[in-house]
């Protein structure tokens, strides 16, 4: 939810706590039935507060038809996203992030590549292993020989658990 959605759901949440406060006072009679209703009276003759109804009106359209809106957004990996790969060794496990900066490393070190955006997807179908999406958006310079449309395939060959070793920190 965006941040003007907020501050809108804010003033409609005010406002119907200070209208709900109203009518419990009025229903346990804190308040005189001959005041409030005078105030009433005059507050629905005045033009200002029809525009105040549009006004709240129109708010309460815009917060739900936020709340059913489905946008395309970029999905967002987190730092704990990773994907499991079993093999004969046992299980693999390979955080998204760090197949995005390879991907993305990688794609700079091409020749002619001036910058690179590398967005990585993983669904996981209810059967068999899951599918990796990767894809690049690449600017490249004009000494870069690529064509229009450059088919990519990419084949995983190997996949080792061999950790690399920790560097000890000398103090």
């Amino acid at each position: 939810m965006s941040i003007i959605n907020r501050f809108l759901l804010l003033l409609l949440s005010l406002t119907g706590i200070a209208l709900s406060g109203a009518v419990l006072a009025a229903a346990v009679q804190v308040l005189p039935e001959n005041v409030w209703l005078k105030q009433l009276h005059f507050a629905l003759a005045q033009k200002e507060t029809l525009a105040i109804c549009v006004v709240a009106l129109l708010i309460c359209l815009k917060l739900l038809l936020a709340v059913f809106s489905r946008k395309q957004s970029e999905p967002s990996t987190s730092k704990g996203e990773y994907v499991i790969d079993a093999g004969p060794k046992g299980e693999v496990r390979v955080a998204l992030e760090a197949m995005r900066s390879l991907a993305d490393r990688m794609a700079r070190e091409v020749h002619g590549v001036r910058d690179a955006n590398v967005r990585i997807k993983a669904k996981n179908p209810k059967e068999g292993a899951a599918r990796l999406s990767l894809d690049v958006d690449l600017t490249v310079g004009r000494e870069a020989d690529v064509s229009e449309d450059v088919p990519v395939n990419i084949v995983v060959s190997e996949v080792s658990d061999v950790q690399p070793e920790k560097k000890h920190r000398v103090v």
